[in-house]
């Protein structure tokens, strides 16, 4: 095991007395090597023993998979939550972020379909998360953002994305950024958002104890694919501006998505032969995507929010 390695002392207690890592937000966490399932235990044997003897009322998703991974912990889809934290207290060492901030960005691509009609249902298998089918080392997540009234006098943003057939997302767009200046909501500030969110949700490179080596963002934005992929470095070289000298709009959450890609990147020091994971982005159509973009609809429906949060899965 590396040196400097501590096992999880100091776990965060969720409603209902549920214990999580602090990590990783999982009961049964073998990287941080704790099992908090005792506490469930503890509250199945204080409930009613009639309830016990009710039938399952759950049903399985048929036409999904159960990639079973070693050591992975699978949970029950109907177990899974999300929390919703301000930045620093979800878990991440955010110690990290003037650390990487000297790193030099990863190189970060566009995901090419071996064949141009290839969809992201033919290339990546759904299971607990969606896999790709001659690489079970590669995931997909789909993001998309909407923004009703774009451009009108009071827009309502909403941000979806999608990590697995039984788990998808969906919030309101803040009104203020990860270093709290008001913004204005429009539909590209939506779909640079919920990319961050995807990214921000779990410690990818150690969500399967360091299996995934690339994580594909799949979205229908050409403004989140061409600035991540194309632009960014030459923002950077540039002081963040553009080649026109002008700023860059939404520069926030374009800094915040460059220290998410680089954490993600980074090898987690508490595995043996931990490693990072890749970024790529594959821009999709419209009807590729339409389960995030239902998430990110009703996101806009949703209440105003006025604090970024960084949103964190929870047996998922």
């Amino acid at each position: 095991m590396a040196s400097g390695w501590i096992p999880d002392m100091n776990p965060i207690e969720l409603p209902g007395g549920i214990l999580v890592c602090r990590a990783h937000c999982q009961i049964i966490c073998f990287i941080c090597c704790c099992d908090y399932s005792f506490m469930q235990d503890l509250q199945e044997q204080g409930e009613n023993s009639d309830s016990a003897s009710l039938p399952d009322a759950r049903s399985d998703d048929e036409d999904s998979e159960t990639f079973e991974h070693p050591e992975y912990q699978v949970f029950d889809p109907q177990e899974a939550f999300t929390v919703f934290n301000k930045p620093g207290t979800n878990g991440f060492n955010d110690a990290l972020e003037s650390e990487l901030d000297s790193d030099p960005i990863p190189t970060i691509t566009k995901f090419r379909p071996p064949l141009p009609s290839d969809t992201p249902s033919m290339l990546f298998r759904p299971a607990h998360r969606f896999i790709r089918r001659t690489n079970p080392n590669e995931i997909l997540l789909y993001t998309d953002g909407s923004c009703l009234s774009n451009g009108l006098a009071s827009p309502r943003a909403g941000c979806g994305f999608v990590i697995s057939p039984h788990h998808k997302i969906n919030f309101r767009l803040e009104n203020t950024g990860p270093t709290g200046e008001l913004h204005r909501q429009t539909s590209n500030r939506a779909e640079l958002r919920a990319v961050v969110a995807a990214l921000e949700y779990r410690a990818w490179q150690s969500d399967s104890v360091g299996a995934w080596s690339r994580v594909v963002i799949a979205t229908d934005s050409e403004y989140v694919v061409l600035g991540a992929t194309e632009r960014i470095n030459g923002w950077v070289q540039r002081g963040w501006r553009t080649s026109t000298g002008t700023d860059v709009k939404n520069l926030d959450l374009w800094k915040r998505l460059v220290y998410c890609i680089k954490k993600v990147n980074r090898p987690m020091d508490m595995l043996e032969n931990g490693r990072g994971a890749a970024v790529a982005f594959w821009r999709i159509p419209r009807q590729w995507n339409e389960q995030a973009d239902a998430e990110a609809k009703r996101g806009a429906d949703l209440e105003e929010e006025q604090e970024f949060r960084v949103p964190t899965g929870v047996m998922v």
